[in-house]
C-alpha cells in the first residue's frame, strides 16, 4: 500500500471512530505556575466526482471536471499557555485519479459530428489543437500538495494583544477592510504579518487602537474544482519569501513553461497582495466612534479590470455607531473613500469629476412592540471591494477572492445583482417585523436601487440614463415557533424586478428593458415528532428571466426533506431542477450524518447538485455542478 492510501485509510478509520471531524484536547503539562493545553482537530474530506452532466462539444472545460477523486486532510494544532497562543494548520490533498490530456482530446474528437461539414478543421490537427488546450488546462488542477495554510503565534494581555502570522479583521461594515472565513463558500482568506492591538479606558471613555500589517493568503486550494493558486519568484519580493514559505507554486509541466515572469506563466495565478491597516476606536455607553484605513500594494497585475490594475489602494472611513438611540432605537453610519492609482496615476478616468470613489452606508432599527422597523441605505460611486491579484483566465474559480466587503441592503441570499451592480449603487430596504401573537410574527419588505453598473460596463460610475438599472425587491413572510422553539417556520415569498431605463435589449420579435425578473418561494419548517425526533422542510423555487442570458423564463429550485435522532442522526433526501438552457432538468440526492460528540461527526453526500451562484451577504462564488459521492469527517479527540 503506497503512503497516501494508507494515510487515507487511518484517517477513515479516525472518522468512523471519532466521528468526520474529531479534536484532541490534551492538558500536555505544565511550565511555571500556567499548565499547557494542547489542541488537536482533524478535519478529512474524500470525494469522488464522476460526470458532471455539463459536457459541451468544443469545450475542454467541461470534460476536465469530470471522473476525478482526492482526499482532502485539514490537521488544526493549537497550544495554549497562560497569554500565549499558538496554532498551525496542515493542508494535505492527494488526488488519486485525474483527467488524462491525450484522453480529453480523444473524447473532444469523438464529440464532433461526423462526416465533418465542409472546411471544418480535419481530426488530426483538431486532436493536437485540443491536445495542447486539455495540458494547459489540466496545468493548475488536480496536483497533491501539503502545505502550512494557516499559522500564529498571539500573546494578550490586559490592555495589549500581538498576533504573529495568520489572522482575521474587519474594520466597521467591511467598507474598509474584511478578511474573515466563510464556510458557505469554503472561503478562509487571513492576513499573515503582524497585528498590535492596544486598548485603555478613562472613567466612561473607552479608547481602542489596532494595527496590522502583511500580505494577503487566501485558501490555495479550490475543493470544488481541484484547481490552485500557485506563485512564483518573481512575485515574492522580500520579505513576502517568509510569508510564502512552503505554500504551492507555480510549476512547469509539458505544455507549460517557465518563463520566469509571473503574467506569462501559465501556472502562476497568483502575485500575493501587501496590506496595512489601522483603526482607532473611541466608545462610551452613548456612541461609539470608528476612524479606519487600510493601504493594499499590488505587484503587477494579472488580470486588468480597473481594481485589479492598481498599484496601491488606500481606502478609509469615519464610522458612527449609536447602539442606545432612545429607548428602542439604534444608528449605524459610515462615509468612506477610496483612492485606486497605478503608477502615481489614477486608475480611473477623470470625466466623471473626481478621481475618488466614495460610499455612504446607514442601517437602523426601532422597535415599538409589537413592531419593529430596520432599514438600510447605501450610496456607492466608484467604490468597489478589495479583489485579489488573481489572473483569472486562468484561475476563474478564484475571482471573488476579496479582502473587503461593502454591505449590501440586499437579503443574505440574494443572487441576483449581476456584474459591478454594487460599485455605482444607491438605494435601500425597509423592513418591519410585527408580532401578532406569541410566537406569532408576519413580516414584509420593499427594496429600492438604481445602479448605473450592472447592464453595461461602467467603471468610471457616468450616472447618465443610459447606464442605469432600476430595482424594486418585495417580500413577506411569516414566522411561527411552539414547543419552546422545538418546533418553527419560516415562510417568504417576493418578486424582484429589475428595468433599465433607456436601454433597449433585444428579444425575439422586438426589445424590451426588463433586464432580469423574479418570484420566489422560500420555506424552513422543523416540526418536532416528540422526543428527540424532528422532521424538517426546506426550499427555495423560484421563476427567473435573465434577458442577457435567455429570452424565455425558467424555473429552478431545491427541496430537501430531512430528518433527524437529535443529537446523533440525521438524514435527508434532496431534489434539484432547473428548465433553464443547456442543463439537466432534475438533481437528486442523499445525506446521511451521525454525530459522535459535540465536536466529533461524520457526513456522507451522494448524488448530485446543480451548478449554481451562491451568495452570503454580498459575497458569492460560482459552484460547478457535482455529481458523485464525498465524505466528510471532523474529529476531536
Amino acid at each position: 500500500m503506497s503512503w497516501p492510501a494508507r494515510w487515507v485509510g487511518l484517517a477513515t478509520a479516525s472518522a468512523l471512530l471519532g466521528g468526520p471531524a474529531s479534536a484532541l484536547a490534551l492538558e500536555a503539562g505544565a511550565l511555571g505556575d500556567e499548565p499547557v493545553n494542547v489542541d488537536v482537530t482533524e478535519v478529512t474530506s474524500l470525494s469522488y466526482n464522476f460526470d458532471n452532466r455539463d459536457t459541451r462539444p468544443n469545450r475542454i472545460g467541461t470534460i476536465a471536471n469530470d471522473d476525478w477523486g482526492f482526499w482532502y486532510n485539514r490537521l488544526n494544532l493549537q497550544a495554549t499557555w497562560g497569554s500565549f497562543r499558538l496554532g498551525l494548520r496542515l493542508d494535505n490533498a492527494w488526488f488519486f485519479r485525474s483527467p488524462n490530456a491525450t484522453q480529453l482530446a480523444l473524447d473532444m474528437v469523438a464529440l464532433r459530428p461526423h462526416p465533418l461539414p465542409p472546411g471544418a478543421t480535419p481530426d488530426p490537427e483538431y486532436f493536437r489543437r485540443k491536445l495542447d488546450e486539455a495540458g494547459v488546462e489540466l496545468s493548475n488542477r488536480y496536483q497533491n500538495w501539503a502545505y502550512p495554510a494557516k499559522w500564529y503565534f498571539a500573546w494578550q494581555g490586559r490592555d495589549l494583544e500581538v498576533d504573529v502570522g495568520d489572522f482575521y479583521a474587519q474594520f466597521g461594515r467591511g467598507l474598509v477592510l474584511s478578511v474573515r472565513k466563510l464556510d458557505e463558500l469554503s472561503s478562509d482568506t487571513t492576513v499573515r504579518g503582524v497585528r498590535l492591538g492596544a486598548k485603555t479606558q478613562a472613567g466612561p471613555l473607552r479608547l481602542r487602537l489596532t494595527a496590522l500589517g502583511g500580505s494577503m493568503n487566501p485558501l490555495r486550494l479550490d475543493d470544488a474544482s481541484g484547481r490552485w493558486l500557485g506563485v512564483s519568484d518573481d512575485v515574492l519580493p522580500s520579505w513576502v519569501r517568509l510569508t510564502e514559505a512552503g505554500m504551492p507554486r507555480a510549476l512547469p509541466t509539458d505544455f507549460v513553461q517557465d518563463t520566469g515572469d509571473c503574467q506569462t506563466f501559465a501556472t502562476c495565478t497568483y502575485a500575493p497582495d501587501r496590506l496595512a491597516a489601522a483603526q482607532v476606536e473611541l466608545a462610551s455607553r452613548s456612541v461609539k466612534l470608528g476612524t479606519q484605513g487600510s493601504l493594499l500594494i499590488r505587484q503587477a497585475p494579472l488580470s486588468h479590470d480597473a481594481i485589479r490594475s492598481s498599484n496601491t489602494l488606500f481606502t478609509g472611513s469615519q464610522s458612527v455607531e449609536l447602539p442606545r438611540l432612545g429607548e428602542a432605537g439604534s444608528l449605524y453610519a459610515e462615509l468612506a473613500f477610496q483612492d485606486m492609482r497605478r503608477d502615481g496615476e489614477h486608475t480611473l478616468a477623470q470625466g466623471a469629476g473626481t478621481s475618488l470613489g466614495y460610499a455612504a452606508y446607514l442601517s437602523g432599527s426601532l422597535a415599538l412592540a409589537p413592531v419593529t422597523l430596520s432599514a438600510e441605505a447605501r450610496h456607492y460611486r466608484r467604490f468597489f471591494p478589495l479583489s485579489a491579484n488573481v489572473a483569472l483566465g486562468r484561475a476563474s474559480e478564484f475571482s471573488l477572492v476579496q479582502y473587503s466587503a461593502p454591505p449590501t441592503t440586499e437579503a443574505l441570499w440574494v443572487d441576483s445583482t449581476f456584474n459591478h451592480y454594487n460599485t455605482c449603487v444607491t438605494g435601500g430596504r425597509l423592513r418591519a417585523d410585527v408580532e401578532v401573537a406569541a410566537q406569532r410574527s408576519v413580516f414584509a419588505w420593499v427594496g429600492r436601487s438604481h445602479t448605473w453598473a450592472e447592464s453595461v460596463s461602467n467603471e468610471a460610475c457616468e450616472t447618465t440614463a443610459a447606464q442605469e438599472n432600476r430595482i424594486w425587491d418585495v417580500a413577506s413572510g411569516v414566522e411561527l415557533s411552539s414547543e419552546r422553539g422545538r418546533s418553527r417556520v419560516t415562510v417568504t415569498t417576493g418578486v424582484r424586478l429589475d428595468e433599465t431605463a433607456e436601454l433597449e435589449l433585444r428579444v425575439p420579435g422586438g426589445t424590451t428593458q426588463t433586464y432580469y425578473r423574479e418570484t420566489y418561494l422560500r420555506y424552513d419548517a422543523i416540526r418536532s415528532l416528540g422526543g428527540p425526533w424532528s422532521l424538517q422542510l426546506q426550499g427555495w423555487h423560484r421563476r427567473r428571466m435573465e434577458t442577457e442570458l435567455t429570452h424565455t423564463p425558467w424555473v429552478e429550485g431545491q427541496h430537501l426533506t430531512g430528518f433527524e435522532w437529535a443529537p446523533h442522526l440525521s438524514a435527508a433526501l434532496g431534489v434539484e431542477y432547473s428548465t433553464a438552457p443547456g442543463v439537466p432538468t432534475t438533481y437528486f440526492n442523499g445525506q446521511l450524518g451521525w454525530r459522535f460528540t459535540s465536536d466529533t461527526s461524520v457526513g456522507l453526500f451522494v448524488g448530485q447538485r446543480r451548478g449554481a451562484l451562491r451568495c452570503v451577504a454580498g459575497v458569492c462564488r460560482v459552484f460547478p455542478a457535482f455529481e458523485g459521492a464525498r465524505l466528510d469527517a471532523t474529529v476531536r479527540f
